[in-house]
């Protein structure tokens, strides 16, 4: 029996960092997506009337720019909530991670 608990113990820590890992990928996605929403934003920001004047709104309108806006803002609002759900998801992995590890120490601290 002695000999199998290194190898959990390896095993769990391994479990650890993949979940470490899989956090710090899915928080990189979700900044990037933030940061994109922030840049379509700003770019519809622009058509309510601050460069081009009621020219600029009318050729926006009729070529469907605007639309088009609205249909990828709502497409990386969509993107993020998914991503937000995978993020607390990989938290919680990760927790289990540690609690696992937390466990296997206090066990093996026991006389």
């Amino acid at each position: 029996m002695a000999a199998t608990k290194p190898s959990l113990k390896k095993l769990v820590a391994l479990k650890r960092q993949r979940a470490e890992q899989v956090l710090l990928s899915v928080q990189q996605e979700l900044t990037a997506l933030m940061t994109e929403l922030k840049r379509l934003e700003a770019e519809f920001a622009t058509l309510n009337g601050e460069g081009g004047g009621i020219e600029a709104h009318i050729l926006s309108y009729e070529h469907g720019f605007s639309q088009r806006q609205i249909w990828a803002i709502q497409a990386c609002r969509a993107k993020i909530s998914e991503k937000e759900g995978e993020y607390f998801t990989a938290r919680e992995a990760l927790k289990k991670a540690f609690d696992s590890e937390e466990r296997l120490r206090r066990e093996g601290e026991r006389p």
